[in-house]
């Protein structure tokens, strides 16, 4: 297998230790015999915020059915049409949703269409077209599944910009529609899991399975990863 390993997701902003992990299995692949190649998906910088536009759009347009009649959630709180439709979608939806629903409904309006939602599906097609040229020359593409580990529940739900970035490197796969997969590869100075993540081309899930098998298959992780809960180990 050839497989490709954009610089842009093991350069800034993503954690040293994520970084070391990644590189550690490029090395893993290359002593299985597969090519690792570094190569460029510099376009994948813009799919963040073209997914949170589309994906807000899409949630304004398919979350309109959810009126506490039809669909959804129904409050018990109301003595006319107009209270059930504001009382069941202010209780019923939580405050992502509704922040979705509020931004989506802004880029699909009139007067904003063409300057964000038009665009952001031009340049859905920029990227879609990037890793097509990609899959020319490379099986497989190899990335981190996520720039940090995990951080706390709850943590960063204040500060939505900041948690959306935490996306960066799983959602141009959604933006391209192409499959993708998660694979564990290490853990922290924390103890804290690190993925690694293998994409493939539209309808190729097979290279995927059988890339991530044959990882499994001759490394160590499960060794060296036994975290500790109060029951024990796993």
């Amino acid at each position: 297998m050839k497989i490709g390993l954009p610089k842009e997701y093991i350069g800034e902003g993503i954690n040293e230790e994520v970084k070391e992990a990644i590189l550690n299995v490029a090395k893993k692949y290359e002593e299985m015999g597969a090519i690792v190649e570094e190569c460029s998906l510099d376009v994948g910088k813009y799919a963040t915020a073209v997914y949170y536009i589309i994906a807000c759009a899409e949630a304004s347009s398919n979350l309109g059915r959810f009126d506490g009649i039809r669909y959804g959630y129904r409050t018990e709180k109301f003595d006319n049409l107009k209270d059930i439709y504001k009382n069941s979608r202010s209780e019923g939806f939580g405050p992502e949703v509704k922040r979705r629903i509020i931004l989506g409904t802004y880029v699909l309006s009139s007067g904003y269409y063409d300057a964000y939602y038009k665009k952001a599906q031009k340049v859905r097609t920029v990227i879609k077209n990037a890793y097509d040229e990609l899959f020319n020359k490379y099986d497989l593409l190899l990335t981190p599944t996520s720039p940090t580990t995990a951080f706390k529940i709850g943590e960063k739900s204040t500060n939505p910009l900041e948690m959306y970035l935490a996306d960066i490197c799983t959602v141009p796969v959604n933006i391209g529609g192409l499959p993708g997969m998660s694979v564990p590869c290490g853990v922290d100075s924390k103890g804290l899991p690190i993925g690694f993540q293998l994409i493939a081309n539209s309808f190729e899930e097979e290279k995927i399975f059988r890339a991530a098998f044959t990882y499994e298959q001759n490394s160590n992780f499960r060794e060296t990863y036994k975290p500790t809960f109060k029951g024990g180990n796993i």
